[in-house]
């Protein structure tokens, strides 16, 4: 494996890099990571040299290691995505420089804007109270219209165009379905008959979508920021591929991202979700197709458990997390054969 610097070697590669690429004296304060996530690793870096009159402007580093949980990774897909909001009406953080050159940080990495403001977490303890109505209103709002302003981006002659080659709203659902098959051939470690079962399933059911758009692939309450009661960016744009926006639509509605209300994300009555999402996109809602990436997402997160509990066993990854998630994988498979009941 390869290794990521330390924090305060960091600085110093990063000090040198950015004077490269920038053909300025830059220097770089104490870098410090986020003790969040599972997968890329997220670093505030403050910068002087970047802005006139030595102000420090502060930057986020992601880089993708290889012992992370989707590893081996690239910085392509989300910088593509990323660069083809420009003018969207998304919120997300603006993307400086990137490269898939592990000898530079150790990883891939990408630079992004620092936006202000903080997460809206979707678990939350029973005790804790809900969130004000006029609050949950308008962070409700502006979720479902950023959601369908990313699906209404006209992608063919974006960046992410290169991603979309072969895909069609008849085969979108297959190959998002394959993807994950391999995935999961690649991270069990032990036969789980039930997600052979679901992935069957999922084969002799798909949806034709009703255009192909560009799906975040892991848009819910958590990979958000908001401030003073508006959203600052959509983070975490890892999983972002072209496909049916329905999965999207699935993926937020999700029992788990609830926090123990009746509305999606705990923002969303789910008729005002679906309906205004449908005005705002021009996407006619099938609850049929919702239902069948409802399906999807559990086997997804099932998959992501199985990469966890694999991470760990290898000892890639020592976070007590990593079994905790691997714990629940017949979870998520038992819910998953519920609702293949039900669809």
């Amino acid at each position: 494996m390869t290794a990521v610097l330390d924090d305060s070697s960091l600085a110093v590669r990063i000090a040198q890099y950015l004077t490269e690429q920038t053909a300025k004296p830059v220097t770089v304060g104490a870098v410090r990571r986020f003790p969040v996530g599972f997968s890329w690793l997220t670093y505030l870096v403050p910068v002087q040299g970047l802005e006139p009159g030595g102000a420090t402007r502060d930057l986020i580093l992601r880089l993708g290691p290889d012992y992370g949980l989707f590893a081996p990774y690239s910085a392509e897909p989300q910088v593509r995505s990323l660069q083809s909001l420009d003018g969207s009406g998304v919120p997300y953080p603006r993307v400086f420089w990137h490269s898939d050159d592990a000898t530079i940080f150790g990883a891939p990495f990408m630079f992004c804007e620092k936006v202000s403001g903080s997460a809206v977490v979707p678990w939350v303890s029973p005790s804790e109270p809900p969130l004000p109505e006029d609050l949950r209103k308008r962070l409700g709002t502006q979720f479902i219209d950023s959601l369908a302003a990313l699906h209404r981006v006209h992608w063919q002659d974006k960046p992410i165009a290169s991603m979309g080659q072969g895909i069609t709203a008849e085969n979108a659902a297959g190959l998002i379905v394959e993807q994950w098959e391999a995935l999961i051939q690649r991270w069990a470690m032990r036969p789980y008959p039930l997600a052979e079962w679901g992935v069957r399933w999922l084969k002799e059911h798909q949806p034709v979508a009703p255009r192909v758009t560009i799906v975040h692939g892991d848009y819910r309450t958590g990979n958000f920021l908001e401030e003073g009661g508006t959203i600052t960016a959509i983070l975490d744009w890892e999983l972002v591929h072209l496909g049916d926006p329905h999965e999207d639509l699935a993926w937020a509605s999700m029992p788990m991202y609830k926090g123990g209300t009746p509305y999606i994300g705990r923002l969303c009555e789910p008729d005002w979700f679906y309906q205004r999402y449908a005005e705002k996109s021009g996407v006619t809602v099938s609850m049929d197709s919702v239902r069948y990436y409802q399906v999807f997402s559990m086997l997804k997160l099932a998959a992501t458990h199985m990469a966890a509990a694999r991470c760990f066993e290898e000892g890639r990854f020592n976070d007590l997390r990593m079994p905790a998630m691997g714990s629940q994988i017949a979870t998520c498979l038992r819910q998953m054969d519920k609702m293949i009941e039900t669809a």
